[in-house]
């Protein structure tokens, strides 16, 4: 089957598709959750210190963005639609996320700050085209790149961003002689206005459900081994049943792959489930356990053997894992648990194709998922060695971000997921 496209997280944008139509309503946003908290506009404008018009208006701003009602008005005050309810816990995790990366950014500041800045406050009156200037610029690296960009002038995202480190108190960017770069302060700001945005992303999918319109973004985080088993009918089912769901498939690195879930870059890992994870921010779903096997080519002088040891397998050339991976632990603790030293190579991958591709055309040893193994054998021309690999079994499944709630679309993605593995044969 054909995978929809498949894009690095580097080139994977923030922006929302509408952005200006939703995005900007910050104002009218925190307006909406204060009423939800306070129950009416005139106690929600004394907590916001705003006239009770100024506060009725922006609630119907963002109902008018929305096209549905977010409130049932009455005599004793407002309450919350359901949708109404669903969007205020958005908003107030977007806040959050808003807050967060203030507290963070001072955290991270190595300069003295020019004026005391309260995180809550920032998170309450910033606006949102400075933080849009803020993605701009971190993406395109120079004033007048991230102004063409999102169609204003140099001195406008300019200004933008001096008000952003003015409302901080602090410096977040280094201009340079080849443009501008964000200091540690910036960088930890930035994640979380993309982990805030991702929210924003997430409430116009809900919007859109609510108006009978299943769509957005899934973006997937593959790691190598063992998601061949399941990735490819899952995604094939979620594409099937909700066409407007786009599904992006990245790969790389546990490392770099979970600095993209911690940034919003991607929704979702996939793949071997780590024992240790930010366990306040990661979620780890596990699907089902898979171990490993020592794959050869058919033809192999190792199948010849009546009976393998791991000490014989050492007698041949292995393509091996990379260092530190889930497959590269297993290996050196096996190893070494009968008392050898792992195989030494010259050649080491991630990729399982290019593992296979090695195993098949240069007749090297490797390690696989038996469960890919079993289901790939290349039309016979791979064979799993008759070597017993105890305790290298493993969790396989899902990582996603513990905070919020997950969206309609990544909950489809996690549903299609489960199904697949539960319509596979035992």
């Amino acid at each position: 089957m054909n995978l929809p496209s498949l894009s690095p997280p580097s080139v994977i944008k923030h922006e929302s598709s509408h952005f200006p139509d939703l995005a900007s309503q910050l104002r009218s946003m925190r307006a909406a959750l204060t009423v939800v908290r306070q129950g009416s506009t005139i106690r929600a404008a004394q907590a916001m210190h705003l006239s009770q018009p100024a506060v009725a208006r922006s609630v119907l701003q963002l109902e008018e963005a929305c096209r549905l009602p977010l409130f049932i008005r009455g005599a004793r005050g407002m309450m919350p639609t359901a949708l109404g309810n669903q969007l205020a816990a958005r908003i107030e995790t977007m806040l959050q996320h808003l807050e967060s990366g203030a507290a963070e950014a001072q955290a991270a500041s190595t300069l003295t700050a020019r004026r005391s800045s309260l995180p809550h406050r920032f998170a309450e009156v910033v606006p949102p085209g400075h933080l849009r200037a803020l993605l701009a610029i971190a993406r395109c690296g120079s004033e007048s790149l991230a102004a063409q960009e999102i169609g204003i002038t140099q001195p406008s995202i300019h200004a933008a961003l001096q008000g952003l480190e003015a409302s901080l108190g602090m410096q977040l960017f280094y201009k340079l002689t080849f443009g501008t770069r964000l200091t540690p302060s910036g960088e930890a700001l930035l994640r979380r206005v993309k982990l805030a945005l991702a929210e924003i992303r997430d409430m116009e999918s809900d919007i859109s459900a609510w108006h009978g319109q299943i769509k957005g973004r899934v973006v997937v985080g593959v790691l190598p081994l063992s998601v061949g088993i399941f990735l490819p009918s899952a995604v094939d089912m979620l594409s099937a049943s909700h066409p407007d769901i786009e599904i992006s498939i990245v790969d790389g690195t546990y490392e770099s792959l979970m600095q993209g879930l911690m940034s919003a870059d991607i929704d979702v890992i996939a793949g071997a489930l780590r024992a240790q994870v930010p366990g306040d921010e990661v979620q780890q779903l596990q699907m089902f356990d898979d171990d490993l096997v020592v794959v050869a080519p058919s033809n192999h002088e190792s199948l010849q053997r009546e009976q393998l040891t791991l000490r014989e397998l050492l007698q041949w050339q292995w393509v091996t894992p990379l260092p530190n991976t889930p497959a590269d632990s297993a290996m050196v603790k096996l190893f070494r648990s009968h008392g050898l030293e792992p195989p030494r190579s010259n050649l080491r991958a991630s990729s399982p194709t290019m593992t296979l591709a090695f195993v098949l055309q240069t007749g090297r040893l490797a390690l696989a998922s038996r469960g890919q193994a079993m289901r790939d054998d290349h039309g016979g021309l791979l064979s799993i060695l008759p070597v017993e690999l105890p305790s290298t079994r493993r969790g396989i499944g899902l990582a996603i971000r513990a905070q919020g709630t997950a969206s309609q679309n990544l909950e489809l993605f996690i549903r299609a997921c489960r199904q697949t593995m539960a319509d596979m044969p035992r």
